[in-house]
């Protein structure tokens, strides 16, 4: 590893936020460190010597590779932050490499996954559990309560707080680890009898494994082991982990308008379940809301 992806990937860390967005910030600056030396030869020790040239570089050959333009919008965004964190905050707001400048500006947020099929579902269930019952629980659960993959990760935590609380007959179930942002969520159960028997089979298996649905020895390597296991089961292109939740977020959408609930209503009060907030629900029709046919 070089001296500029070591200082890219410590300020990245620095830059703080929740642990998939720090995650997230950490590879690019490994991408954008490899692609800087291999692509454009630049050979450049610290942040201090980057220039607006060398990011318009990197955008121009991430373009050249097919990269969506919101894609790397976001890619940009973990540059400018790094930048800042680096004390660059005059080139990070530069022109030059503003979206517009770069020609990443007018980019759609429409989603570009699926919700998963319920047969493309039960497909990828069993062959998780086939390989692996506890990655098969989590995926259960991370479908019928619209787990994001770190939650889902880490559901283990919460799955006798989760049956005591369906015990007690609540309709909604708190979410407290792997959130984003580390915000606590409560989400709608819309099959009381589907989660409360998923939790009773999740718990049979983390008590095999002290209390874990993936055995791996940290967060890292768990998150890790849950991309690749579900990628070979199937959760590739269209979909991915994140097209369980794409899913979760439509049955949603239907429960509780068949409640009674506007349009609008419904939307909101799904966002909220989603741990977006109640302004959100546009963002979830354009995201969540598109179906196979589409």
């Amino acid at each position: 590893m070089g001296i500029l992806e070591q200082e890219m990937k410590r300020l990245a860390q620095q830059a703080g936020g929740s642990y998939k967005t720090v995650d997230d910030r950490i590879r690019l600056a490994q991408r954008f460190c490899e692609r800087l030396v291999l692509a454009q030869n630049v050979q450049i020790r610290r942040v201090e010597q980057l220039k607006a040239r060398h990011i318009e570089g990197y955008i121009r050959e991430r373009l050249a590779q097919g990269i969506t333009k919101r894609s790397l919008q976001n890619e940009m965004a973990a540059v400018r932050c790094i930048l800042k964190q680096a004390g660059r905050a005059k080139l990070a707001g530069g022109d030059r490499i503003n979206n517009r400048s770069l020609g990443l500006f007018g980019a759609s947020r429409s989603g570009t996954k699926r919700a998963i099929t319920p047969e493309y579902y039960r497909h990828v269930l069993e062959t998780a559990r086939i390989k692996d019952p506890g990655l098969a629980a989590a995926l259960e659960l991370s479908r019928l309560m619209g787990l994001r993959s770190q939650e889902a990760v880490q559901c283990c935590q919460s799955l006798k707080t989760w049956k005591q609380a369906l015990e007690r007959g609540e309709t909604r179930l708190t979410v407290v680890f792997g959130t984003k942002g580390h915000r606590p969520r409560e989400t709608i159960i819309q099959d009381t009898g589907a989660v409360k028997k998923a939790l009773d089979n999740a718990l049979s298996v983390a008590e095999l494994r002290n209390g874990r649905l993936i055995d791996q020895p940290c967060l890292q390597k768990a998150m890790n082991y849950w991309r690749g296991a579900l990628a070979e089961a199937g959760l590739t292109g269209n979909y991915t982990p994140h097209s369980l939740r794409y899913a979760w977020a439509q049955d949603a959408i239907r429960h509780y308008l068949t409640q009674g609930f506007s349009d609008k209503e419904a939307l909101a009060l799904t966002s909220m379940d989603l741990g977006h907030g109640d302004g959100r629900g546009r963002y979830v029709v354009q995201v969540y809301g598109r179906r196979e046919e589409e």
